[in-house]
């Protein structure tokens, strides 16, 4: 005897009731394990229906923990002091917005990568269950399969294996998705015109541009090791829901919510180290044309092996909290939404089939369900199960309560580190640090938000400690990280000067610079120029943009001037000339000079021309101070060419002579050289240059140097050696340091082959 079965609804293995399955047939004397016959499903197309609201869900819910994951992820050390930190900081700098950075590309993406990836789940799930594991021998022979030896349902081994199958599938979509993601994530100006893209657009448009569809798809190997933990994530699902079927009184939703969000927690505790690496290599450097930075990674391996050497081994899991708490509610809600979905799309009428009569209806992959066969009956059963509540969901509901109070309260795993060594993922948070904090490093502002004690006064703010025994000067200042101080005392902007330093070629993320400007006309009009100059640096490529740039106004007087050059060097103005600019030194010094500063290079706001390689030669000799010889172009009349001569000075070896002469000399007067009216005879760098075979290398011990491009180790500066605005010696401001200097301790050198060049006025 044979009737018309009604469309049933069907389970996923577990038994939580998940689509409406076409009937098929089943006659009364099958054996329990005998194989399913394949069967076409009518309805295949609600697994991508339903992938597509919930890749939805997932969004809402999920972007702004992601957005933190990812920041904490890529950010260097220091950054932020935790996720709450990185939270605050995002929403005050960026408002709420800023939590939905990149939200774009998985809005769209999520919903084609879950409608993709649940329902190739679900075809793979088909396909495994008829092909492979409804082979009794095949079966048998497969590991983790245990008491599941019904040939009608997959085990859950089959759905970890489907799982794999379906994030290999999706991560064809899921890898350009991401990568647009992460580098639109990372963007931290509010200001959307200093930016380096405006929006997935243009992301997408200049990766293509300049790298081509293999620069879309960079990190697509790493997704697809980060994609084959699915096999935990499926596995997983399958296995909570047989276990809340089996053990708890849990309604269909409540067990698809909470076995989602559990085996979702599952998948990152195995697959977040792997997340990581895929992270930074999507958010290194493009490199090339984009002009966003240098590549640094090459292969996934790469990307591993720099974040063990970085961080070690807490650098794999840097980022974990955000994450670990966004996994719950983000895929259990978009696992609730898919099961909705699922059960709320109607069924299309299968053909009538004959079954009989039989104490067993065998479905493709799935148990009896212990719904009415009546359509109308079973709706009615999933509302009424709906509203059924357990004293486990409670139990799991105040387990996630608790996971969001330590996400709030929870400290950072990069603790602030003193001159961190130079990574891709600092150079891409340029556009924060860029010009924000005018220190190096910057001191955090006393923030208006600061706790308040009960007395009604702000908590003190937390105290930084900074290992100064850790600080290094080398002759290897690249490779270590070593970050540089460029200081210029500035009366008059010459646009020379400013592109030369941008063109200099030591990492400018390690770069911080300081300038110091009079208040007065000729400074205000200096300024105005100086910050035109900055604005643009600062907004442009990243590579030519610094770590962090200040100015200051000068308060006291007299101010320092913009002369010409006769003015300028007429011997009665050089005493009150070289006081007031030693003044400026020192405050600017005093000012700028952070914890982490390694080097200190003066260069005079004249200074036009000088090898890009500057700051690496100087440091290359890894003296405590050094000079290079300063010659000036000129248009020889003579010889009617452009030609070289000597400019400065001021950079010398004593003489006996000098020295008899300074010990005639009142306590107030100063020894100048290069004037008639006062023949030092002192040996001067300016004509030791050898022009014929000139040896950059070459270096001589000097007593006296000038400024016009000075490189001092910070320690120098640190134990106490600075300008004397007053005569020390008989000398004052640049000579009066080096003196100080040897005084200290330390030896004074110059490089009289190694040029740079003042501007000709």
């Amino acid at each position: 005897m044979s009737s018309t079965s009604a469309p049933l609804p069907t389970s996923t293995t577990s038994g939580v009731p998940e689509q409406h399955s076409s009937g098929i047939m089943a006659k009364a004397d099958t054996p329990k394990n005998s194989p399913p016959k394949s069967q076409s499903s009518k309805h295949d197309y609600k697994g991508f229906v339903a992938g597509v609201f919930s890749g939805i869900a997932k969004l809402s819910v999920g972007h702004p923990f992601d957005t933190i994951k990812v920041r904490l992820q890529t950010s260097h050390d220091g950054h932020f002091r935790g996720p709450l930190d990185c939270l605050l900081q995002t929403v005050r700098k960026e408002g709420v917005s800023g939590l939905y950075k990149g939200a774009t590309p998985p809005l769209v993406g999520w919903m084609v990568m879950d409608s993709v990836m649940l329902g190739s789940l679900t075809l793979y799930r088909r396909l495994l269950l008829e092909s492979v594991f409804s082979k009794p021998e095949i079966r048998a022979s497969m590991p983790f399969i245990g008491k599941q030896t019904d040939l009608h349902t997959l085990p859950s081994f089959g759905h970890g294996i489907a799982g794999i199958m379906a994030g290999t599938t999706v991560s064809f979509i899921a890898a350009p998705v991401e990568h647009v993601k992460a580098r639109l994530q990372i963007q931290y100006s509010a200001d959307k015109s200093k930016r380096l893209y405006s929006g997935p657009i243009d992301c997408v448009r200049k990766m293509l541009r300049t790298h081509g569809i293999a620069g879309l798809y960079r990190g697509l190997c790493a997704t697809m090791v980060f994609r084959s933990f699915f096999f935990f994530w499926w596995g997983s699902y399958d296995v909570l829901t047989r276990l809340m079927k089996e053990k708890t009184s849990l309604s269909a939703p409540a067990i698809n919510f909470w076995a989602g969000g559990i085996s979702a927690q599952v998948f990152w505790i195995t697959s977040y180290p792997s997340d990581v690496v895929k992270q930074r290599l999507m958010t290194d450097p493009m490199g090339g044309a984009l002009g966003d930075g240098q590549r640094r990674f090459q292969w996934w391996k790469d990307a591993a092996v720099a974040v063990y050497r970085e961080r070690g081994w807490r650098g794999y899991w840097r980022g974990f909290v955000p994450c670990f708490l966004r996994a719950f509610p983000a895929n259990a809600m978009a696992l609730v939404a898919f099961e909705g979905v699922m059960r709320w799309l109607p069924s299309i009428p299968p053909p009538p089939y004959p079954i009989a009569q039989s104490n067993h209806n065998h479905h493709l992959d799935c148990e009896p369900p212990p719904f009415s066969l009546n359509q109308q009956t079973a709706t009615m059963a999933v509302a009424r199960s709906m509203r059924r509540t357990s004293p486990i969901t409670v139990f799991l509901a105040a387990l996630l309560a608790f996971g969001f109070l330590c996400f709030l309260l929870s400290p950072s795993s990069s603790a602030a580190a003193a001159a961190p060594p130079v990574t891709d993922s600092s150079s891409q948070l340029r556009r924060e640090d860029a010009a924000e904090h005018p220190l190096s490093p910057p001191t955090k502002p006393f923030l208006k938000s600061q706790a308040v004690r009960e007395d009604g006064l702000k908590a003190p703010p937390p105290v930084m400690h900074y290992n100064l025994n850790e600080l290094s000067s080398t002759s290897e200042s690249i490779k270590k990280g070593e970050r540089v101080l460029i200081l210029t005392p500035l009366a008059r902007f010459y646009q020379e000067f400013w592109d030369n330093v941008v063109k200099l070629s030591y990492p400018h993320e390690l770069i911080s610079i300081g300038f110091i400007v009079p208040n007065t006309k000729d400074g205000h009009a200096a300024v105005t120029a100086l910050e035109q100059a900055i604005s643009e640096t600062q907004s442009g490529p990243i590579d030519s943009r610094f770590a962090s740039i200040s100015i200051l106004r000068q308060d006291f007087d007299p101010p320092i001037q913009s002369q010409d050059e006769k003015e300028r060097h007429k011997m009665s103005n050089q005493k009150a000339r070289r006081e007031s600019m030693s003044r400026a030194r020192n405050s600017l010094l005093f000012t700028t000079l952070g914890p982490s500063t390694s080097w200190v290079l003066w260069l005079d706001s004249d200074i036009v021309e000088t090898p890009a390689t500057l700051i690496q030669d100087l440091t290359a000799h890894n003296r405590p101070v050094i000079v290079p010889n300063c010659f000036q172009r000129y248009y020889n009349k003579d010889a009617k060419k452009m030609d070289v001569r000597p400019y400065d000075f001021n950079s010398w070896i004593d003489s006996s002579t000098a020295e008899q002469l300074a010990e005639t000399m009142g306590p107030d007067e100063i020894l100048l050289e290069g004037y008639a009216e006062l023949p030092t005879y002192r040996t001067l760098m300016a004509y030791m240059a050898n022009s014929g075979a000139p040896r950059p290398s070459r270096e001589i011990e000097l007593d006296g140097v000038g400024g016009t491009a000075l490189l001092v180790k910070a320690d120098v500066h640190r134990d106490g050696a600075m300008f004397p605005a007053f005569p020390f010696y008989h000398l004052v401001e640049t000579e009066g340091f080096a003196k100080m200097a040897k005084r200290l301790g330390y030896s004074v050198y110059g490089l009289p082959d190694y040029f740079v060049y003042h501007y000709n006025e």
